[in-house]
């Protein structure tokens, strides 16, 4: 009995550190597999402009303010275009590319943060199970949606940062 209790006591306290708690403040998001961080592609302010990967640096166009929305979902907008990011179209529901959009309701800039560990996130669309992934290691490779997998480049952790430029 006191052995059953211990282990469930063990399991409890495990779980609850993995419970996520609320994220404010900005941040970079780094990818834990490359060590480079989301930013706008160029630093583009347009609609439309594609995300990418890219060498950390603490400027604002890498810095992103976290928009608490409930339990583990945010909005994130980015420091230096005062924009956030957003699924694109949906079609088979496998994958999207992941682009530069104004600030809205949408439910395409909705993101869950799952922590896996400390300071190790997955990145999921709200509603979905498609998680934001990085193509390859490559400075500038584009930022998508995919499926989960077991691949490091779905593996986000995030830097807090508050930078001048």
């Amino acid at each position: 009995m006191k052995k059953f209790l211990f282990v469930l006591l063990v399991n409890l306290f495990v779980s609850s550190s993995l419970i996520s708690q609320k994220i404010s403040g900005t941040y970079a998001i780094q990818s834990i597999a490359t060590t480079k961080n989301l930013r706008p592609y160029d630093a583009g302010n347009h609609n439309g402009n594609k995300i990418v990967l890219y060498n950390h640096v603490e400027w604002k166009c890498m810095t992103w303010q976290f928009i608490y929305i409930s339990d583990n979902t945010y909005q994130l907008k980015n420091l230096f275009t005062s924009k956030t990011f957003q699924a694109k179209e949906l079609l088979d529901k496998k994958s999207a590319a992941i682009d530069q959009q104004p600030l809205s309701d949408s439910r395409l800039q909705l993101w869950e943060f799952i922590k896996k560990a400390e300071n190790n996130y997955m990145i999921r669309l709200k509603g979905t199970e498609l998680y934001i992934s990085a193509l390859s290691t490559q400075t500038n490779s584009e930022i998508v949606l995919l499926p989960e997998s077991k691949n490091a480049l779905q593996s986000w952790k995030l830097i807090a940062q508050n930078p001048d430029m």
